[in-house]
């Protein structure tokens, strides 16, 4: 009797628990459609649920994450939160959408500066989700209703034309390039940025694309490939930052810092490009 009990009492867990998965599913169907539903109404168009309950965080225990691709620019990732009982829904598309507009215009004014480059842009308005659903506003009035926005720069810059056969690089002159590109983002109106150069080697710039469009960001993409391939991606780093006044706040000891940190980065490709020349 005991263990016929048991039995049953273990096909009820079970019966339980499949109706409980069900349950969650449901949930997660009922919030994916509620959350494409808040967004077409909001921007106007079609949106796609890519995944749902995703890794990062959320704004409380009372949220549903998920991440949201617009139906005809699916390079764009949305973040989104839904609250559990489904009646409000918070996104940064606008963010993402202001970002991709800035690209080309941003990577034109870098390209007067180092001849080529490939520039990726983002907009980091901390735990505040974006209200407003204008996505042809300028970055300026961006900035105006989420003053607490920075604007993130990634220029990434063929090395090869950069470094020499012992590793070294004109410092001051790209540090008078950074600046200059700074002053160029001020003249357009982009304050409150933080720009980051990423000297990368030829490979890595030819598979720039291949980088974009993988699941991670940019930066993630090569450093994970340097990790667990091996690869050589990443040579050099610096980085400058514009305040909301367009004032520069990176100090030139920073530069030269960061120059010395990346030397050795430097000598290891140099030294690969040597022995395939060999």
């Amino acid at each position: 009797m005991k263990h016929n009990a048991k039995k049953v009492v273990l096909i009820l867990m079970v019966i339980l628990s499949i109706f409980s998965m069900i349950g969650c599913e449901s949930k997660d169907e009922k919030a994916a459609k509620r959350i494409v539903e808040a967004l077409q109404e909001k921007y106007g168009q079609e949106f796609v649920v890519d995944s749902i309950g995703g890794g990062w965080g959320t704004m409380n225990t009372n949220t549903l994450k998920a991440i949201v691709k617009p139906k005809d620019d699916p390079s764009i990732t949305v973040f989104v939160e839904i609250t559990k009982d489904l009646k409000n829904v918070f996104d940064n598309y606008l963010n993402q959408a202001i970002a991709k507009a800035a690209v080309q215009p941003i990577t034109e004014l870098a390209n007067s500066i180092w001849g080529e480059s490939r520039v990726y842009v983002a907009n980091d308005t901390g735990m505040t989700y974006p209200e407003h659903s204008d996505t042809s506003m300028s970055y300026e009035q961006f900035l105006k209703l989420y003053p607490m926005n920075w604007q993130l720069v990634e220029v990434f810059i063929n090395c090869e034309r950069y470094i020499d056969s012992n590793g070294d690089m004109d410092q001051q002159g790209e540090i008078g390039k950074y600046k200059a590109f700074a002053k160029k983002l001020v003249d357009n109106k982009y304050m409150r940025s933080s720009i980051s150069f990423r000297y990368i080697t030829p490979d890595a710039y030819r598979r720039f694309d291949e980088a974009k469009n993988s699941d991670k960001d940019i930066f993630e993409f090569f450093s994970d490939e340097e990790k667990e391939q091996g690869k050589l991606n990443l040579v050099t780093a610096n980085s400058i930052d514009i305040d909301e006044q367009g004032q520069i706040v990176t100090p030139n000891e920073e530069f030269l810092k960061k120059f010395d940190i990346w030397k050795e980065k430097r000598v290891k490709s140099t030294k690969l490009k040597g022995d395939l020349n060999d």
